[in-house]
Order: C-alpha cells, then structure tokens, then sequence
C-alpha cells in the first residue's frame, strides 16, 4: 500500500497517513483530525483502492459537505482510481451522474449520502430507493469536513450511519481540522458502545507535513477596526495578490463595488448566489492567480464559500471575525504551500441590524475573547487544537446530550416512512434552502416553462428577511407550485403569488421580478446593477432521472429468465459484493457459501409470481412454456413481485428462526420493481407450476401459496427502519435482485448499467 501511495501521490505517506492506513487494513474506523491540506482525502482513497472487496467493502461513499468541494475531490479520486481502472461518480444535485449507486467509488454531498441511505435518493426516482440503501449500507463510508455539519443535524446524521455501519464490519472515516477532543472522545465511544472498533488518528507533530513544515502564519489581531475598502487598498499598495473573506454576500457586494473604483488590479467577487456557470468562471479566474501554477496579481473578495474546496493561498488574508473553527479555514487559504503569511482578523461592522450573522453571538464573541487575550500570534497546528478545544467544547458538549442523537434517529425513520426529500433536507442540513429564478412578468409564464428557467439557491430565511425591502421595491414573487387539480385540461403546476413573508419555505422554487442579477455581482435584491438582467432565458434542463433506458426485450420463456439472472448474479453481483455478503453472513451466524446460497434462492424464484395465470394469459401464453418476458408490447400486466413474494411466504418463513432476517429476504422479493409495494391481487398459480419451479430450485410444493385473493403483505421495509441491521440487508439484498434481473433482462453484460 506504501509503494502505492508514493507511486500516486509521488510523496512517502507521512506517519499519521501510514498509521491510519494499517488500521484500515484491519478494517478499523478511524476518526481523524488533521490540518487542512494535509492529504486526508488519501488516507480514504489509497486504501480503498488497495482493499477494494478484499480488506474493505465493495464501493466507497465519499460524503462532502459542499458542492465544490466534491468537484474538487472527485477529480482526485478520478486520477488514483484509474490506477486500477476503478470507475467513479461525482454526484450532486446539479450534476447527478449516479442513477443506481454503482460505482465503485461515488463522491458526493452529505444530503445525497443520507437520502440513499433513507430510500430517498435526492436526485433520482424513489422507485430506485432500495438499491441505493444497498449501496450505502455495504460501503466505506467517509464523512470528510465534517466541521462545517451542524452538531445537531447533519453531524448527529453522518454519526448514525457511521455507528450503524463499523457495527457490521464496514469501517467509517469521520475526518475534520478542526473538531475539539471532547466531541471526538464522544463519538468514539458512542461507536464502540454500538458494537463497532474504531481508533482516533491526530497529527502530533506537524513539522513532518510538507505543506506546514516551512508555514509561518501570524494571526494580526485587527478586531477593533471595521474591514473596509479603505482598509483593503491600503494592504494591496504592497501586496500583488490579496484574499478578503467577510460573512454576508451583502458585505461582500457593497466591499466589492466600493474597492474597484479604487485600486487598478483586477478585483474578484465569489459567493453562492451566482448562476453556475458564472461561478465557475470565476472560482477559474480565481485559480488562475491563487491557485498553485497560478501568476499575475489581483484582490479576491469573498464569502465563506472559500473556506472549502478550493485549492489556492495568498500571502495576506484579510478577513472578518467568525467562530474559531471558520477562522481555521480561512487561514488555510494564506500561505497555504509554505512560506510567511499573515491573516488579519477584523471586527464586525457597526451599521448592520444583525452584525453576528449567519453565526452564533456567543461563538464570534468567545472567539474575539480569545484573540484579544493572545493579540498577536502565530497560528500553527498546536495553536489552532488549542483554540478549538477552549472555544467550541462548550457547544459541542451541548449536542453530546443522547437526546439530540436519538431526535435526529428519529427524524431520519420520519424521512423514510413519508418518503420525503425535504425531511432528509432537514436532517442535514443548517441552512434550510429554496430556488429563485427572475423573470420581469411572472404572470405571462406558462408554468411549465418556469422549470426550464435558469434557478439560484439561497437560504429560504433570507429571502423571507428581503420581503419588506422586496415589497418596497414594487417587486412581484410567485411560488411555482403543483397544482392540486390535475385533468387533461389542467397544468401540472400553478404560479401563486405570495403575499406573505411566511408564505417563503424551504425547498420551493419563487419567481421574482422587479430584482436583477449581474454576472459581476450575483444576484442583487435591487432593480439595478452592473450589466443587469431582469429575466432568466429558459435553458435546456436534463433530468438525469428521467433518462430513457434501452433494453432489448426479447421473448423468453419464465425457466430461461430465471437461470439467466442466476447466472448473471453468480458471474458479476456475488464476487463484487463478496466482502458486503460475508459481512451480513457473519453477523447472522452463517457461513459465506450458505447465505450466499440463500440469495440465489430468492434471486431463482424473483419472479414466481409470473406463473399467476391471469399474467400468463395478459402476456400471451401459449398453454405450453410459461413466459418471463414477450416480445410484444403488452400492457396492463398485473404486478407479479408481492405476487411471487406472497406465494413464498411459508417458505422463507421455514428457513429463517430470525424474524428481521426473514422480513429482509421477503421484502426484497416483493420490491424488487417497486420499494414502496404493499398489495397483491387476487392470483392463482397455472396447473403445473411445479413442474417449472423444480427446474430452478427445489422448493418444497405444500410450502408455496399457489393461489389466494387479493390482500396486503403483513409488513413493509418501513416495519424494518428500527431493525437496522436487517433493513441494511434488505437495501443489499433488493440491489443485488434488481440488478441481476435488470441485466438479464436487458443488458449485455455488467458494463451496461454504466451506458446511460
């Protein structure tokens, strides 16, 4: 694994980095705190690429709390993993690239992680809910930036699956700068406590990173002093190249307007609420002068989204006071290859209603405490563990408290029962979230069209706090909504104007007009700006969801399609899974080839209940050979999965002592087309239904239901949310159906599920 790592990364691993590698090759979870930029994403990546199904699990979720920064991270992940030609997703809601979860490494953003491990995949169909369990619940997961998750949410969710999965033998990273001990020595033993084994790596000496080694970065308390255009030009009279962090986009914009007009470099503004591609164009301008080849000289005024993801240093950063841990992140952006930097930390405007915000007064507070009773100093990594163990382990502490964990396991079974995106949302995340679009006249749209409309995500609060102003302006918003009315005269959504400030939610998408954007501003809650656009011109949007899937159906008999996904699962699904299946066998007292075989039993008879004749005769059947599949377009067949797991019920009641055990391989039948199926309709099995079930596996007659009225299965995979172990098993057990009947039905071979 040593050689491997220097072979990729051209570098000797560092001693932190090698211990926490042979602690995965013992397939331990680690927690680890480590300074930025000191190669954490190769402590995940190498071993994994090394132990793939042989000392660690199948696939590889990679968990980010940011957008960029899964960019930034995929494009690591895509260079190692072609090492051994190893394929990789970078999956997000903007660029939702995975349709099943499949790849062997997936980097993605925490809120996508959490929804497939809830059958509530964000950016894809829920119908596709339980393969997406199954690729979760038989990971390595890694949890990385973990600082910026709010304790109470998204912390408290990436711990739950944390616990849940080193319970079972699938080893979990949890990696961050800048966590202090008291919450690290807590989550460490809410795991073990769990079942799990798990060790805490710390960078003890930090000359030893090469990044650090030479790093000399004093903390210049500014605090009493307003962060001003004035105060910016004055560092940029001797400084070719300058960063200004600040904690508002409005702080940002107005610095941004004020300082151009007063220096002659260029001046470069970066926060969320600029369309993508404008984004990008900038964070590119930006690396072009920051970044590691980058030259030439210019000011970057931003706003937190800086702190992560993006790989670029300036010698001098000049930032607003924010609790210690953003502050850390910042200063990780100065100097951040070597050398001197300094990192000035100024105080909070004067002329704001709420100069604390988007953070915690007490927080910003203890920090401004605590640089006043150093002043000066130099911030190494001692210092910053130092600062972080004074100033957050009182808040921390304060969500250590098991009621907040259960309430968030809680939530989490909420999200799964509902089946709802926002609720996963809400679990994760601190800034609840909504989409705006312009247009100058709203109510000439056809709501349809209002989807094809370039969107900007901002914090649903925000845009409540801008109602009044809005108002003021004589602007107009519209809520774009689903119409609650559907006939074949009626659009599927509504434009309904809102009235209110509290008529503003999360996760809705508003039309505004009467505000502009500019591509050199962002969006702009006034009527003019720079090279302002009024209107958004629509965009050709591609649902990856939606994407078309071809399969070349061909008519075949119910005993060639059943041996073809056996073949399909023995040849492909079991050998990529071997690890995840021997894991699951050993935690249920089974040996690897005994529960295997248990899944070719179900994945055998999947489809027994085609044999129901009321199916048989829908699909054409000629009296003779049942059929699987025809190769006619035959609509209206009745659903065969409940059937055929209803038929198989005394059956697998028979095999299973363990109740969960039981439910899992049952529910994996019934779902394999549709996670959310309860029902079955009345069925009754052809004559001679033995005859072809003997062909595929040996059942016992009097242990199938050949036929039966119509009713409901006695539970669903929700009866399983507090059963976890057995609702991982159910999430593996549905992927490795519905692949291997997917690809026998379709495909030419495991690459197709990669040809969409």
């Amino acid at each position: 694994m040593i050689e491997i790592f220097r072979k990729l990364t051209k570098n000797r691993p560092y001693y932190y980095q090698k211990r926490a590698m042979e602690l995965m090759e013992k397939n331990i979870s680690l927690i680890v705190r480590a300074p930025t930029g000191s190669g954490k994403t190769e402590i995940a990546l190498i071993p994994f690429i090394c132990g793939i199904n042989d000392y660690l699990p199948p696939q590889l979720i990679y968990s980010l709390p940011t957008r960029t920064l899964v960019e930034s991270i995929g494009e690591r992940a895509v260079k190692y993993a072609s090492f051994k030609k190893l394929r990789v997703a970078i999956h997000h809601g903007k660029k939702a690239t995975s349709s099943l979860f499949e790849e062997d490494i997936i980097v993605t953003t925490i809120d996508q992680t959490a929804g497939a491990y809830l059958s509530v995949p964000l950016s894809m169909p829920k119908r596709w809910g339980n393969i997406f369990v199954g690729g979760v619940a038989s990971a390595l997961t890694v949890f990385d930036e973990v600082h910026t998750l709010h304790p109470e949410k998204g912390l408290q969710t990436a711990i739950a699956i944390a616990m849940q999965s080193a319970k079972l033998g699938f080893p979990s990273l949890i990696m961050s700068a800048t966590l202090p001990d008291v919450f690290i020595e807590s989550m460490k033993e809410r795991i073990e406590k769990n079942g799990g084994r798990v060790e805490i790596i710390d960078v003890e000496d930090e000359s030893e990173i090469k990044s650090r080694k030479n790093r000399k970065v004093e903390l210049i308390n500014r605090t009493n002093e307003e962060l001003t255009a004035d105060a910016i030009k004055k560092e940029a009279e001797s400084k070719p190249k300058l960063a200004v962090v600040v904690n508002t986009v409005e702080r940002a914009q107005k610095l941004y307007l004020e300082l151009k007009e007063k220096v002659n470099c260029p001046v470069i503004l970066l926060h969320s609420r600029f369309l993508e591609e404008d984004r990008s164009s900038k964070e590119k301008a930006i690396e072009d002068v920051f970044g590691k080849n980058g030259g030439g000289e210019g000011i970057v005024i931003s706003t937190q989204v800086i702190e992560v993801g993006m790989d670029i240093s300036s010698p001098v950063v000049l930032s607003e006071v924010a609790p210690i841990d953003a502050l850390i992140q910042r200063a990780g952006r100065c100097a951040r290859w070597g050398g001197k930097g300094e990192f000035h930390v100024f105080g909070l405007p004067k002329d704001v209603r709420n100069p604390y915000a988007p953070y915690l007064k007490e927080l910003v507070e203890s920090t401004i405490s605590e640089i006043n009773r150093r002043d000066n100093f130099t911030l190494d990594w001692q210092t910053e563990v130092e600062l972080v163990n004074k100033i957050l382990s009182g808040y921390f502490e304060y969500f250590l408290d098991s009621s907040f964990f259960w309430t968030r396991l809680g939530e989490l079974s909420k999200a799964v029962y509902e089946g709802s995106k926002p609720i996963v949302e809400q679990n994760v995340r601190e800034v609840f979230s909504c989409d705006v679009t312009l247009h100058e006249n709203p109510e000439s749209l056809n709501p349809e069209d209002v989807l094809t409309l370039p969107r900007i995500r901002i914090d649903a609060w925000v845009l409540r706090g801008k109602f009044k102003k809005l108002m003021e302006l004589d602007a107009k918003i519209y809520k774009l909504t689903e119409n609650p009315i559907l006939d074949d005269y009626e659009s599927k959504y509504v434009l309904k104007p809102v009235e209110d400030s509290e008529d503003i939610i999360p996760f809705e998408l508003y039309v505004l007009g009467g505000v502009c954007y500019s591509p050199e501003l962002g969006l702009v809650f006034d009527k003019y700006a720079p090279n302002a656009i009024k209107s958004f011109e629509p965009v050709e949007r591609i649902n990856n969801a939606e994407r078309k899937i071809e399969f070349r159906i061909e008519r075949e008999t119910w005993v060639e399609h059943a041996r073809k996904t056996l073949h399909v699962l023995d040849c492909y699904l079991i050998p990529r899974y071997h690890y995840a299946i021997e894991k699951f066998a050993e935690h249920f007292g089974y040996d690897f080839d005994e529960f295997a075989d248990l899944i070719r039993c179900i994945t055998s008879l999947h489809d027994l209940g085609k044999l129901n004749i009321y199916w048989q005769e829908k699909v054409g059947w000629n009296g003779k050979e049942p059929l699987a599949h025809s190769d006619s377009d035959v609509g209206g067949l009745p659903p065969h999965a409940t059937v055929s797991a209803r038929s198989l019920q005394p059956y697998l009641e028979n095999l299973f002592d363990d109740e969960g055990l039981f439910k899992a391989f049952y529910l994996a039948i019934a779902h394999h087309h549709a996670p959310w199926a309860r029902e079955y309709r009345k069925y009754k099995l052809i004559s001679n239904f033995y005859e072809f079930v003997k062909k595929v596996w040996d059942v016992p007659k009097d242990l199938i239901i050949d036929h039966d009225s119509s009713g409901k299965l006695d539970f669903t995979y929700l009866d399983l949310i507090d059963e976890n172990e057995a609702y991982r098993l159910y999430g593996l057990l549905s992927k490795l159906i519905r692949i291997s009947d997917r690809l026998a039905t379709g495909g030419v071979g495991y690459e197709s599920l990669f040809s969409t």
